[in-house]
Parts: structure tokens; C-alpha cells; sequence
């Protein structure tokens, strides 16, 4: 009995203690591009083959991305992409660019299709920049067009687009993210016709 006398106490410390409790759920975001899209002024005669976008390892996660301190990235802790930035943003581009009309036809670099044009991109950066909260999201994206049966390198150039974000949580950067991404499209979109005009 003595023996459960002290028990008593140590069982009621543990409990006031901080044991974990229900874990905070995590939340799944999808990378969308709500348009407008556009009718491209023109049709460049050709296939455009896509290649997956490039990216560092640190955006081979499906977690958003932030930074309190200039150099340096984190993740939200419970904030996930419902796919991968850099593949998302692959097949949103191959989207809008097949509802532009920008080219004849557009296929994956992958699907086998001969193609006179290929497009690579790459992920530079996407994140919540917080250093001053609320901050902003920065995304940056490098294009490239290539003309396939020359080997001729049409045009190289790098989209930036920054949002501000309403509130330091992950919701409001998933929010100002899908508005960066829905700028970048529409500029990688309007310079292909130029880049090969």
C-alpha cells in the first residue's frame, strides 16, 4: 500500500507533464493555376517537346518551403503539396500551353513523340520569404527553347514572380505560391511566341 501511496503522485506529475496529446493534423495543398489562359495571336508551326522541371534536392519534398533568415530555407512542419512543386508545375505549364495554341502540338519529352522545339525549365527557388513577417513568396524559374533539328539554343531566361502573403502560416503561402506560379505561366507562355518569333 505504501508503494502505491508514492506511485499516486508520480502518476499525476506525468499526466500534468506535457505528454504528447493529439497530434496536429497535417494539411494537403494542391498546386493549382486557376488561368486565365489565353489564345495564343499565333500558332508556331511544330511540336513542343516538355521536359520535367529540374530542381535541387531540397524541393525533391513535398513540404512547402519558408526562410526567417536571409540564406537559409525550412519546411512547415504540417504543410504539405499534395505532388512535387517542380512536376506540378511541369504538367500546369503543359496545360496552359495546350490551351494557348502556341504550338501545334505539345507532349512530354518522355512520351515517345517526335518534336521539332523542347522546352527546359528549371525550379530555382519557391518559398515564404518571412524575414519580415508576413513576407512574401519568391518564385523563380529558368526557361529554356530549343530548336531540336539544329541543336540551336533559341532563347534562355529566368521568371521571377513575387506575392505577398497575407499571414505567416503555411495556408497564406500556399495561397500567394499558387498566384506566383499562375504569373510565371502566363510569362513563360507569352515568351515562347516571342522567343521563337
Amino acid at each position: 500500500m505504501k508503494k502505491l501511496f508514492w506511485l499516486l503522485p508520480l502518476i499525476w506529475l506525468s499526466a500534468c507533464s506535457g505528454l504528447p496529446g493529439p497530434a496536429q493534423p497535417s494539411t494537403y495543398y494542391v498546386l493549382t493555376d486557376p488561368g486565365p489562359v489565353e489564345a495564343s495571336p499565333k500558332t508556331l508551326p511544330g511540336v513542343l517537346l516538355l521536359r520535367e522541371m529540374d530542381a535541387s534536392a531540397f524541393y525533391q519534398e513535398p513540404r512547402l518551403a519558408y526562410s526567417r533568415i536571409p540564406g537559409t530555407r525550412a519546411n512547415y512542419e504540417f504543410a504539405y503539396w499534395t505532388e512535387l512543386p517542380a512536376k506540378r508545375l511541369t504538367w500546369l505549364l503543359r496545360q496552359r500551353l495546350e490551351a494557348a495554341g502556341t504550338f501545334v502540338a505539345v507532349a512530354p519529352l518522355s512520351g515517345g513523340v517526335v518534336g521539332d522545339y523542347q522546352l527546359n525549365t528549371r525550379l530555382i527557388d519557391f518559398y515564404h520569404d518571412a524575414a519580415t513577417p508576413p513576407g512574401e513568396v519568391l518564385l523563380l524559374v529558368e526557361a529554356e527553347l530549343v530548336r531540336r533539328d539544329r541543336g540551336v539554343l533559341l532563347g534562355r531566361r529566368i521568371f521571377v514572380s513575387q506575392q505577398p502573403v497575407a499571414a505567416f502560416d503555411a495556408a497564406a503561402a500556399a495561397e500567394a505560391m499558387n498566384r506566383a506560379a499562375n504569373q510565371v505561366l502566363d510569362e513563360i507562355v507569352a515568351w515562347l511566341g516571342e522567343a521563337n518569333g
